[in-house]
């Protein structure tokens, strides 16, 4: 390794830095970060959004394929939902619901006219020990090209 003099071993060592210190993925400058918390009970992580232009607390899950929102933030009488369909998904969480039209904030972003389930989230909010209004589903984070949890620094990162 004679052949390499002084200033070439500090380019390549300075080059290995900066290529370690880089992350392994890639997030756009017009990225979107969404703070979440973690629940008290289970570690879920819990995104504070507003649902129809109210504050509500929403799971992440994406193993749900819809979006869910309790029937307090859709206007929806409690009673409708008992005649509807049944639903589960890759989450677990089995309720009836009905269809309805939705808009989130999430963060920045604004979901405007959304399909979402109307359930009943009663028994989900006492099973946590906390309120919680919903689960934010795969179709939401289907609208973005990545999707990054930074557990760190509690931030969902987006990037559309």
């Amino acid at each position: 390794m004679q052949w390499l003099n002084t200033a070439s071993w500090r380019a390549i060592t300075i080059a290995f830095a900066i290529i370690l210190e880089t992350p392994t993925f890639s997030v756009a400058a017009n990225h979107r970060e969404i703070p979440f918390e973690n629940s008290r009970v289970f570690g879920l992580f819990l995104v504070r959004v507003e649902a129809n232009g109210r504050p509500a607390v929403l799971v992440v899950d994406t193993g749900s394929n819809v979006t869910t929102i309790s029937t307090e933030l859709a206007d929806v009488a409690l009673g409708t939902v008992d005649n509807s369909a049944s639903r589960s998904d890759g989450s677990f969480f089995i309720g009836r619901g009905v269809f309805r039209q939705a808009t989130l904030r999430v963060g920045p972003i604004i979901w405007r006219d959304h399909r979402v389930v109307v359930t009943d989230t009663r028994a989900l909010s006492k099973s946590l020990g906390q309120r919680v209004d919903g689960m934010l589903g795969i179709d939401f984070f289907c609208e973005f090209k990545v999707m990054v949890l930074d557990l760190k620094n509690h931030k969902l990162i987006l990037d559309p």
